[in-house]
């Protein structure tokens, strides 16, 4: 496969011509192959990242189908990271995608996400984006947090040493969060939060973020803010000052 399939990104000014290459030797991880992981993962490949892991325990149910575009009809029944990884070599027949049947756990976290370049977040559950928070930080890997629910969403890089941390804002650590049969999600707003995540995934790895922001999405309005979010000395993850009395 040669350069002819990226001309198009290439031509940006903004990865215009070293950052290809940059892109091309990422490690990424992505975690949950839902609505944004898997769509996640799907650009990711399409713009040539050649080292992708995928996480997932669940199988794909026909309630998916609606914004899960990786998946189709037949592959109700199936696991999600068996189908993602065929889908995604079908893409790019280059890439390695290693494909983990399991739920990240603090027990199985620094195996999985250790020696890669960035983790992305497509998690539903507040335990999960825990376990991603305190041991990215420990092993100074950034990440790319996610969230979406109704018509908007959110998105933030965490660089450890360099911005807030999830925890820094107080968001929850425990829980396993609410369906999305429940809650309601508009699909093009996983697709809208999904491109804002991977777009902020190529500034990390081209090494131009630096803000940290909480950016907030609302679709459906539409409306996007950025949110600063200055790092908390005092941060039970990140601070420097976290075995200090306040």
């Amino acid at each position: 496969m040669g350069m002819e399939r990226y001309l198009s990104q290439v031509a940006v000014r903004e990865i215009f011509p070293s950052g290809q290459k940059k892109i091309e030797s990422a490690s990424v991880v992505v975690i949950g192959m839902g609505g944004t992981g898997s769509s996640i993962a799907e650009m990711m490949v399409r713009m040539g990242v050649k080292d992708i892991k995928i996480v997932d325990d669940d199988i794909i149910e026909d309630s998916n189908l609606n914004r899960q575009a990786m998946y189709k009809e037949s592959d109700i029944g199936l696991k999600k990271v068996d189908v993602a990884k065929a889908e995604l070599l079908k893409i790019n027949e280059d890439a390695n995608v290693d494909s983990i049947d399991q739920r990240l756990t603090f027990g199985n976290a620094e195996g999985i996400l250790a020696n890669s370049t960035l983790i992305m977040d497509g998690t539903d559950n507040y335990n999960a984006r825990s376990v991603i928070n305190a041991v990215s930080y420990k092993l100074k890997i950034p990440w790319v947090f996610t969230a979406v629910e109704g018509t908007f969403g959110y998105v933030k890089a965490i660089i450890p040493g360099k911005t807030s941390c999830l925890s820094c804002f107080g968001y929850p650590d425990k829980g396993e969060g609410v369906s999305c049969t429940i809650q309601g999600v508009l699909p093009s707003a996983v697709k809208a939060i999904s491109s804002i995540a991977v777009t902020t995934a190529m500034k990390i790895i081209l090494g131009n973020e630096k803000s940290g922001d909480l950016v907030y999405i609302d679709a459906w309005t539409p409306r996007m803010e950025a949110l600063p979010i200055p790092r908390n000395e005092y941060c039970n993850v990140c601070g420097e000052r976290k075995d200090k009395d306040a």
